[in-house]
């Protein structure tokens, strides 16, 4: 865990001197303004059309720029993660340390991941502007964040998955938006496109939009819960193994 920590210290003090670092992160801000904004002028000007969500609910719910910002940004956060150390030659130097391929992928992980959660944490404000306007849920404002952490924490573990795959932080980036895109996105989509009982299950187990509405109104599910933790560590376990078979090639 020691030499995780090291890595990790070392991934943040990367991630914050590049300038990528706050592209990212103003990009991100003004997207979600722009998105935050629409729904408040929505609920504002058409009651009738959002029903009783309000602008949280329907920021954080399952509409396609809420899911949008999470499959464009996450790839964004964790593309240079390893392919950068492949770019650079410096991961020859770094398995020549006494440090495993597990280590490694969790000090890049949590990284990626504190960056990640810090493109968020600006957002927080978005309650207190609503607060001048109208009551707040907070159970449900805890439990969005919930499930953002959750989603993001396995769309990271795929973004460095990717990384770990690639050689280039392009190729790293398109990597981790296909498998987010055409995996867990166009996956749940099943939901409404099977019949029968069982495979609706399935794709309802699966269902990001769903997900993202029940996290939004204060529904943070066991199973959710651990659908997104063992992608999360299915991801990290298959990035470890491309290292470690790497570093024997």
């Amino acid at each position: 865990m020691r030499a995780a920590w090291a890595i990790y210290k070392r991934e943040l003090i990367a991630a914050f001197y590049a300038p990528l670092a706050y592209v990212v992160m103003v990009s991100f801000l003004v997207f979600n303004g722009v998105v935050f904004y629409f729904f408040m002028q929505l609920v504002a000007d058409r009651p009738m059309l959002t029903g009783t969500r309000g602008p949280l609910q329907l920021f954080f719910g399952s509409t396609i720029l809420s899911v949008l910002t999470l499959m464009i940004f996450c790839p964004a956060v964790t593309m240079r993660t390893l392919a950068e150390e492949w770019r650079t030659r410096t991961a020859e130097t770094l398995f020549t340390t006494p440090v495993t391929p597990l280590a490694v992928v969790l000090g890049k992980f949590f990284g990626a991941f504190t960056v990640y959660a810090s493109l968020w944490a600006p957002t927080m404000l978005y309650a207190l502007v609503v607060k001048r306007y109208g009551p707040v849920d907070w159970g449900a404002l805890a439990s969005a964040y919930a499930g953002v952490g959750l989603v993001g924490s396995a769309f990271v573990a795929i973004g460095v998955l990717m990384s770990a795959l690639a050689r280039s932080q392009v190729t790293a980036f398109v990597g981790s938006f296909g498998v987010i895109g055409g995996a867990m996105f166009a996956l749940g989509l099943g939901r409404y496109l099977f019949t029968e009982e069982s495979q609706q299950r399935f794709f309802q187990y699966v269902n990001l939009w769903e997900h993202m509405e029940r996290f939004s109104v204060g529904a943070l599910d066991s199973r959710q819960v651990i659908y997104y933790l063992t992608v999360t560590v299915l991801a990290l376990s298959f990035a470890a193994r491309s290292l470690h078979a790497r570093r024997e090639a």
